[in-house]
């Protein structure tokens, strides 16, 4: 039986600074940052600022086994931690003394930093206490707070005060997600690494490798699209992954059963119905599409501007779509629908041009809380210039109108 998709990322983590997808191009200055530290025993604190799931813990782990290793830092291939000796086993093991993780939100999503840092600074202290009485053989402990950007005032000063006296003793790494909130005075502290959102390219690269190493057949589009509906994290894509994978292999059959994949070609139908006029069955579609009102809404607010750039292109293959979903449909798909809406606007006297923009002004006024079908009723009128009756209206808002 397969082994479960996290059970094999836990094994196959990144064992060398080259490995960490994307961020490649740390690889220098965090050598240079290694030889300084292991020289020096002295650490200066650093800050990681990207979005959630661009590989920062990734990044801080696998700097953090490197700096505890205990072989030779010029024995070692490119830095890399040797992955054997008894620090870089504990610490893959969870079990390092050399090792805190602490959130600052608190335990329960709350925020409660002051009493995080306290218990964070307890233990380093016991570690020195621990060094010194031979349980601990970690030259140094990496203390490594999550969503940093919670810090108060009050506690990124109690930080700053610890910073100075821990300079020795404790590598102190904050991660942060919101750079505009996170302290001023202690990233000033810092040497700051802003941690960029990972190319569709190398994540593609990334998640075939996972597919052909656990023997799951794939195609390069369905890949492509959990890509970018990844949004540059590699963690947000590899949960995107999971549930298809789940399903078999990874195609693009498989992954338009997914919601935020399958709306495309339902929109396309439901798109036909309009321009044949039939309403009703252009509102079911509609409504079929997402789970909720404001997600249809963004559909066709994406299948529109798709529109505009696809009649722009004239026929030319377009570099990316504005939604995953509408990058899964056929080239033939949108010739089809744009010479049909052509058609369609010919017998009124219309540009296709002016028709996509009208229809998307109209779409991308509509308010949150609007009504889905009282959006679509009055979208359907602006397009096409009818009227709905006042039960059609009562139908889509729920309330009798008087």
């Amino acid at each position: 039986m397969r082994q479960s998709l996290d059970t094999y990322l836990e094994r196959e983590r990144p064992r060398s600074f080259k490995d960490i997808l994307g961020h490649e191009r740390w690889f220098e200055t965090l050598l240079s940052n290694l030889k300084r530290e292991r020289a020096t025993n002295s650490h200066q604190p650093i800050a990681l600022i990207g979005s959630p799931g661009v590989g920062k813990r990734t990044l801080v782990k696998m700097y953090a086994q490197a700096l505890l290793c205990e072989r030779a830092l010029a024995s070692r291939i490119d830095g890399d931690p040797c992955g054997h000796c008894y620090e870089c086993r504990a610490l893959k093991e969870e079990r390092s003394w050399g090792w805190v993780e602490k959130d600052v939100r608190g335990e329960d999503g709350e925020d409660d930093d002051a009493g995080v840092l306290e218990k964070a600074q307890g233990e380093a202290l016991h570690t020195l206490i621990e060094r010194e009485g031979g349980l601990n053989t970690a030259s140094v402990r990496v203390v490594v707070f999550n969503n940093s950007e919670e810090f108060t005032g009050t506690t990124a000063d109690i930080a700053l005060k610890t910073l100075e006296r821990e300079v020795s003793s404790s590598l102190f790494v904050f991660l942060v997600n919101d750079e505009a909130r996170f302290s001023a005075a202690l990233r000033s502290r810092c040497n700051v690494y802003r941690v960029g959102p990972i190319s569709v390219e190398d994540m593609v690269g990334r998640l075939s490798l996972i597919c052909e190493r656990r023997s799951v057949m794939f195609d390069e589009a369905a890949l492509r699209a959990v890509a970018v509906a990844g949004n540059g994290s590699f963690g947000e894509a590899l949960a995107i992954l999971a549930p298809i994978e789940r399903r078999g292999d990874v195609t693009v059959q498989n992954l338009v059963r997914e919601p935020e994949f399958g709306w495309g070609p339902t929109m396309l139908a439901c798109w036909r119905a309009v321009l044949s006029g039939h309403r009703d069955e252009a509102m079911s579609l509609f409504g079929s599409i997402g789970t909720h009102g404001p997600m249809r809404v963004r559909a066709m607010q994406a299948f529109l501007v798709e529109c505009r750039i696809r009649k722009a292109a004239g026929g030319l293959p377009v570099a990316a779509s504005v939604s995953p979903a509408l990058g899964l449909l056929s080239a033939e798909s949108w010739e089809r629908i744009l010479r049909d809406w052509t058609g369609w606007c010919q017998a009124r006297g219309l540009e296709l041009d002016e028709a996509i923009e009208r229809a998307l002004g109209f779409w991308a006024s509509v308010k949150v809380g609007v009504p889905w079908r009282a959006s679509f009723l009055k979208g359907y009128e602006d397009l096409t210039g009818t009227r709905s009756t006042s039960n059609d209206l009562e139908m889509a808002t729920g309330t009798a109108l008087i």
